[in-house]
């Protein structure tokens, strides 16, 4: 539950601190006074989105802090899952600074505010006049079943499950789609492999065949540059390999006079040797080399191929080929084994809807169950809150696909008049009825809820005297099994309440400001005689305030 909470520059908030005990707590004030700003300050620790505006002060941080008692509602497993430092009394806090930037911490550990929103959930349930206007929302109605259900783990398990149930369905649908345009062009796929397979590519291969090429056409350039490169070497009467020979004889001749020259009569005879074996390539290379006019046209047309299809393919390197070709094989076997993989995935999604159908109709019939002691609840309620002739009827209806919830839907139909078919509440009840209808519902679920805290405000609209008096016997028989706090305009709900909170708003350095007290007795006595007959408090109201607060 609640222990204490804490407010600083928010809105027309300075700085506030209070403390909560259990039971039913009621907060009371004038209009204006500040007490919608109370629930938009919680609601920051709760994980709703704010921005600057929200600050009294932009030169100042906002900062909101609650402290709760977590004690028995076994809330250590999402404190394991978050990685957050669990305590029995922990502390939820939200900061928000002058330019919007928001940050959240639980035990001063950093948090998203998704977790913060989570972790909010769990702890405080709170009442708005817009919550009752959902009422005829089929999604609320829905977890109103569940919760009276108790479907809690069912529906968790089931909506994993629909997470699956999602996932498959949409592959399959992605790969339909696929399989619909490689199916297309398939053919086209296989004229391509046929291509590339035909052309029969291997690596390097057309490195060798350009280089052949180059050789075959400028053959002639070849043979003349060998045939020079011959005459060079040996055939010209200065030949190089005679010179250097008569070079090497006069190293030899010297170096019987001074051994100085071993060293370069070494040296020239290596160059001699290193010549005479180039000498005897060249001329090799001569007699060898031959133009075969055929295997150059084999050359040319091989060569032709590749750039054709590199052209085609649109690729600088011709081993690229091989990887296209590659790829395109695989596609193609894609496409011939797609119908197995097809039937695959549609197995998975028979299993998986088999599976939801068994949840499903646990669900549904969980759900059935719940509604006849439910409506016969509602109703004794709501007769006891003076509408003699109420009568609630929930209607089933099963859903042709699975929803996340199941396959079930729900519409709340609602009578307060003898005689009168029960329809949807929005037509039916008036702005009283439809809040003794919500407190209701809230007063059975509160039974089958593990949530500390739950918040009304102004649960009483619509309604006064006697019925607020029975609203408030109803909240404070909630509260004896959790926490309830009430924001309520009225002093018969007001009475019922075993702590009594009062916001106002005071002047500070010429400043409004919102200030929130805990009443005495004698205070409250005295603010529910000013609700019973206005500012003017006179002995008759006094004395009314104290018969409430003692009836």
């Amino acid at each position: 539950m609640l222990n204490q909470l804490s407010i600083q520059n928010f809105a027309l908030i300075d700085q506030v601190e209070i403390d909560f005990s259990g039971g039913l707590s009621v907060i009371t004030g004038e209009t204006g006074a500040g007490k919608s700003i109370l629930l938009g300050a919680l609601g920051l620790i709760l994980g709703k989105r704010a921005d600057h505006s929200v600050l009294k002060d932009t030169s100042r941080k906002c900062i909101v802090e609650g402290v709760f008692d977590l004690r028995g509602y076994k809330l250590s497993v999402f404190f394991d899952k978050n990685d957050l430092d669990y305590s029995d009394s922990s502390i939820l806090r939200r900061e928000i600074n002058g330019n919007g930037k928001s940050r959240s911490f639980i035990n001063d550990t950093p948090c998203t505010l998704d977790v913060l929103k989570k972790l909010g959930s769990q702890l405080i349930d709170i009442h708005s006049q817009q919550q009752t206007l959902q009422l005829n929302d089929s999604q609320f109605q829905l977890k109103i079943v569940d919760a009276l259900a108790g479907n809690d783990k069912l529906l968790s398990s089931y909506q994993k499950d629909f997470v699956v149930y999602q996932n498959l369905k949409s592959r399959i649908q992605s790969f339909e789609q696929e399989l619909a345009e490689a199916k297309q062009q398939e053919d086209y796929l296989n004229f391509q492999f046929k291509e590339l397979e035909e052309l029969n590519l291997k690596v390097g291969e057309n490195d060798v065949l350009e280089q052949e090429q180059k050789r075959f056409a400028n053959s002639e350039d070849i043979l003349k540059n060998l045939s020079e490169a011959q005459s060079l070497l040996t055939d010209k009467e200065d030949n190089i390999i005679g010179q250097l020979s008569a070079l090497k004889q006069c190293m030899q001749q010297s170096e019987q006079y001074d051994s100085d020259f071993t060293e370069l009569l070494g040296r020239v005879s290596s160059m001699l040797i290193e010549l005479q074996d180039v000498s005897s390539e060249v001329e090799g290379k001569s007699q060898d080399f031959e133009y075969d006019p055929e295997r150059h046209r084999v050359v040319e047309e091989r060569l032709g191929d590749i750039h054709r299809l590199q052209k085609k393919h649109v690729c600088s390197d011709a081993d690229t080929l091989i990887e296209i070709k590659e790829n395109i094989e695989s596609q193609l076997l894609a496409v011939s084994n797609s119908d197995e993989q097809l039937k695959s995935l549609e197995k998975e999604l028979d299993q998986i809807k088999e599976k939801l159908a068994t949840q499903a109709s646990k669900l549904t019939k969980k759900r059935k169950a719940s509604l006849p002691s439910f409506q016969t609840k509602v109703e004794e309620t709501l007769q006891s809150l003076g509408i003699p002739f109420a009568c609630l009827r929930v209607e089933h209806q099963n859903q042709n696909d699975f929803t996340k919830s199941g396959k079930d839907s729900f519409d709340f139909l609602f009578s307060a008049n003898k005689g009168i078919d029960p329809a949807k509440v929005s037509k039916t009840a008036s702005g009283g009825e439809t809040s003794r209808l919500m407190l209701a519902i809230k007063e059975i679920i509160a039974q089958h809820q593990q949530l500390p805290t739950i918040l009304f405000d102004e649960i009483d609209t619509g309604v006064s005297g006697e019925i607020a008096e029975k609203m408030g016997t109803i909240l404070a028989k909630i509260g004896k099994q959790r926490q309830v706090i009430s924001i309520t305009h009225l002093p018969q709900l007001a009475a019922k309440g075993e702590h009594h909170y009062f916001v106002y708003k005071d002047v500070v350095n010429d400043r409004s400001s919102t200030q929130l007290k805990k009443l005495t007795d004698d205070e409250r006595i005295s603010e529910l005689a000013k609700m019973l007959s206005g500012s003017t408090l006179t002995e008759a109201a006094l004395n009314n305030a104290k018969e409430l607060l003692h009836d």
